[in-house]
């Protein structure tokens, strides 16, 4: 695996310079769909996934790799998404596009994420920073859709095998425990580098986490490659910003 980001990360440094910079979340994607293209597992659950030839552009989720099901929406959780981990609306909520009422482009009325996505420059390159993207299955994307990641007491898994919660009532999303210090430090990374809040109350767990699920070889390897196609990185995972 360390092999397959290491040519990837050669090839892919001089291809995002110049007029390839990452300015916008489909150039993101691209990016991205090359590197995960070697690696093949999903964020959330550690599904393996492939190219589909019949829908292209897309990855299939190999289920029964990791006992993935579905909640409701089978075919959804057929494919992977790309996940946002702090999420779009967080850093969108408060710009001038994202409540614009009269945002009309090439003849059509945006609103929201449409709006910044169409017309705010300076939305589109947060929303393509590669440090918060991440594959996960199609359903657990929606399901999650801007919930802030928690701790749930005694909620049923409703995803298979999939150590993945989500408590609609109490919107609140948790993930298993190997990838809750990944998450922290995104979201550390965004407070940092872009002046998004940590969300209500889960600054201390976010900590929390961080300190039991230090960087692993492979986030490591991952971000000194999104350093080089994007040139910055996430310095909370080398410790260059020790939190408390």
């Amino acid at each position: 695996m360390i092999w397959a980001i290491a040519t990837f990360s050669q090839n892919m440094e001089t291809e995002t310079s110049g007029k390839n910079r990452i300015t916008d979340f489909q150039k993101a994607k691209r990016v991205l769909k090359r590197f995960y293209k070697q690696i093949g597992k999903d964020f959330y659950c550690g599904c393996e996934f492939e190219k589909d030839d019949e829908e292209l552009g897309r990855f299939k989720i190999k289920q029964e790799s990791c006992g993935l099901q579905a909640r409701k929406d089978p075919k959804r959780q057929t494919w992977i998404e790309w996940e946002h981990i702090v999420p779009a609306y967080s850093f969108g909520k408060n710009r001038e596009c994202w409540t614009k009422p009269n945002c009309e482009v090439n003849a059509k009325i945006l609103k929201g994420r449409k709006c910044c996505s169409a017309t705010d420059p300076e939305f589109n390159l947060i929303e393509a920073d590669l440090h918060n993207i991440v594959p996960v299955p199609g359903e657990i994307n929606a399901d999650r859709g801007i919930y802030p990641f928690g701790e749930i007491d005694g909620e049923p898994r409703a995803y298979g095998l999939c150590d993945f919660e989500v408590n609609f009532k109490e919107s609140l999303a948790e993930p298993k425990p190997e990838i809750r210090g990944d998450i922290a430090r995104i979201y550390f990374y965004m407070e940092w580098r872009y002046q998004i809040p940590i969300p209500e109350g889960k600054r201390e767990l976010y900590l929390a986490w961080h300190k039991a699920d230090p960087p692993d070889t492979f986030e490591i390897r991952k971000n000194e490659i999104i350093e080089r196609l994007q040139k910055i990185k996430n310095p909370f995972v080398e410790g260059e910003i020790p939190l408390p």
